[in-house]
């Protein structure tokens, strides 16, 4: 069994603990089944299943992986996409999904069954989503030794470790057929309730400036950047004469609401506004996005959109988006004898009790406007 990057430890005990358990029951199940059988070539699959029920920034950039699953090996087969209800709207223009499927826990799993796919892939090596996928019944499993649950697939692609999570995702591919050529950058496309909403806020707000994005949330508190510094970076974004725009989701709405605060009144608070397809078609509008590690952030990045991510206790070589354009990437972090610790869900101990990472307490306003201001300097020169 593999148990590459499961840092916390209690994680890494439940997820050992799951491995001996389920173990002798998969082989038995299997053994039921038939045993191993041999498939027929991949490209006689009609029907592929890809799921990725993580983080919504973790589906952005599997839309890579879907493309280019479609136009390099599954040519003739319908993709469907096994995604949580709340990144769904992400996928609803994607030309090459052919089915979105909400996942609903093990409770999904009956349903997935009844769809009869030929194939499954599992892209983030998650023992949960290798036993959900061999559950459902689905006879070729693909995915990484990662974190347990191999011998619940059929085929194993090679893991290797501190590999960009874009690049991973072609790792897949290249499975398939080594020769394929790939693009690793992620897409996404627009919808009219989208672009409606969009434009509906932009002109709400009226001022006639050009727009940037300001992203000062994350799943993770860990991930965050200050919320004071934020709104000073704001500021001085407002006296270039732009129009900071904090955005955030209902929950977020006093994190931005404290930010635009701390802009001094120059930053127009968004919190709560957009859908998560409105959100895709406001940060195509946006001149440049600012945020944390986090979901916006690889949304900019899939609409070929100036990003600038403020990067604290993760690796941003392996996490940060795949830009089409990658002039258009700016990440700044702050590097220590600790870092990258990569420790987000409980923080080392030099860290625990400060309202902030010290890799992302030292990270100073103007550093972060210095590299907005090269992106402006650039995007103003084409």
């Amino acid at each position: 069994m593999s148990m590459y990057e499961i840092r916390n430890k209690k994680d890494r005990f439940l997820a050992v603990a799951a491995d001996i358990i389920l173990r002798p029951f998969a082989l038995a199940v299997d053994l039921l089944r038939g045993g191993t059988r041999k498939f027929p070539p991949h490209g006689s699959v009609k029907k592929a299943l890809i799921m990725r029920v993580d983080n919504i920034g973790d589906v952005v950039m599997a839309t890579s992986l879907v493309r280019e699953l479609k136009k390099n090996i599954f040519r003739d087969a319908s993709i469907g996409l096994l995604v949580r209800p709340e990144a769904a709207p992400l996928l609803n223009k994607n030309p090459y999904v052919a089915e979105i499927i909400p996942y609903r826990g093990m409770r999904t799993a009956a349903l997935v069954r009844a769809k009869n796919y030929d194939i499954a892939i599992e892209p983030r090596g998650d023992l949960r989503y290798i036993f959900f996928l061999f559950m459902a019944g689905i006879k070729r499993r693909v995915g990484f030794d990662r974190a347990g649950g191999a011998y619940m697939l059929t085929d194993i692609v090679p893991y290797k470790s501190g590999m960009p999570l874009s690049s991973r995702n072609m790792e897949i591919v290249k499975y398939f057929d080594k020769e394929a050529k790939t693009e690793a950058h992620p897409e996404l496309f627009e919808t009219e309730t989208g672009v409606k909403e969009a434009e509906g806020l932009l002109k709400a707000m009226g001022t006639g400036k050009k727009t940037v994005g300001i992203f000062p949330c994350s799943n993770f508190a860990a991930k965050e950047w200050e919320p004071g510094k934020f709104g000073l970076l704001a500021k001085k974004i407002s006296d270039e004469g732009f129009l900071p725009a904090i955005c955030g989701s209902d929950a977020d709405a006093k994190k931005c609401g404290k930010v635009a605060d701390n802009s001094g009144g120059n930053a127009v608070n968004c919190a709560g506004k957009l859908s998560l397809e409105g959100l895709v078609s406001f940060v195509k509008r946006c001149r440049c996005v600012i945020g944390n590690d986090s979901a916006p952030v690889h949304i900019a990045a899939a609409l070929d959109v100036p990003v600038i991510i403020i990067s604290g206790p993760m690796d941003a070589d392996i996490i940060k988006p795949r830009h089409r354009s990658e002039e258009k990437l700016r990440v700044v972090f702050k590097r220590l004898p600790c870092s990258f610790c990569n420790s987000i869900k409980v923080l080392p101990a030099k860290c625990r009790g400060r309202a902030t990472p010290e890799c992302l307490e030292k990270i100073e306003v103007d550093e972060v406007f210095s590299a907005f201001r090269e992106v402006a300097a650039e995007m103003s020169s084409k």
